[in-house]
């Protein structure tokens, strides 16, 4: 059964699955069409859910921070780091690829003759995020970052996303049911429903502050 907030568990998905003719299925295919359709209702759009941030503390020495250990789920791409120390609070700048390959990938990161009294910049290489230079005292820089999405394994495991797309998750797990059946008008028709849902969703989103005039991000790709 649902949590007690009423979202949906795997099993709930599971168990609406088979209430609707599909037992026939092993257990691993429905839970593999389940966060298929899981995973496409997620990639419809940038929601507030997957925003996300974390202080790590950062002393004279620590290597460069994993992506992977950014939350429990990971990060699956940095947003923006900032010093959250005092006197140094700033937003630090992504440092040029040519600049950091040049200058700061031979050298050694953790060499306290590498150190500064705070970092400038960041930049990530081979799922690491480096705090250029190290820092010669301990501090706190708080990254910004959107989460990594994993797949739902255990039966009582619940979808990262809001409640609100648990209906949505549904219909697009039993197109791929549908589909897998070669039941191409009953999957038309459940896409029908999570588009729909989709569009629905879309004309009611607004910014966090709806006083802001532009919903348009500028463009630092040039940078």
């Amino acid at each position: 059964m649902p949590t007690p907030n009423g979202q949906m568990m795997l099993q709930d998905y599971d168990d609406a699955l088979v209430a609707r003719g599909f037992d026939g299925y092993q257990p691993e295919e429905r839970t593999q069409m389940i966060n298929h359709g899981y995973r496409y209702v997620s990639r419809k759009y940038s929601w507030a859910w997957e925003q996300w941030n974390r202080v790590f503390t950062i002393n004279p020495g620590d290597p460069p921070i994993a992506m992977a250990g950014a939350s429990a789920l990971g990060a699956d791409n940095v947003v923006g780091c900032y010093i959250a120390t005092n006197p140094y609070r700033r937003k630090l700048t992504v440092m040029k690829q040519d600049t950091f390959e040049r200058q700061w990938l031979p050298l050694d990161y953790t060499d306290p003759q590498n150190a500064s009294a705070a970092p400038s910049w960041y930049y990530v290489f081979n799922e690491l995020i480096y705090f250029l230079p190290m820092p010669q005292t301990a501090m706190d820089i708080q990254v910004y970052f959107k989460n990594y999405m994993p797949d739902m394994v255990a039966a009582a495991d619940t979808p990262v996303t809001p409640q609100i797309l648990d209906e949505m998750i549904l219909d697009a797990a039993l197109v791929r049911a549908h589909r897998r059946a070669h039941e191409l008008d009953l999957a038309q028709e459940a896409q029908g429903r999570v588009n729909e849902a989709i569009s629905d969703m879309l004309q009611d989103d607004v910014w966090v502050m709806e006083e802001q005039q532009e919903r348009v991000l500028p463009d630092n790709q040039w940078l």
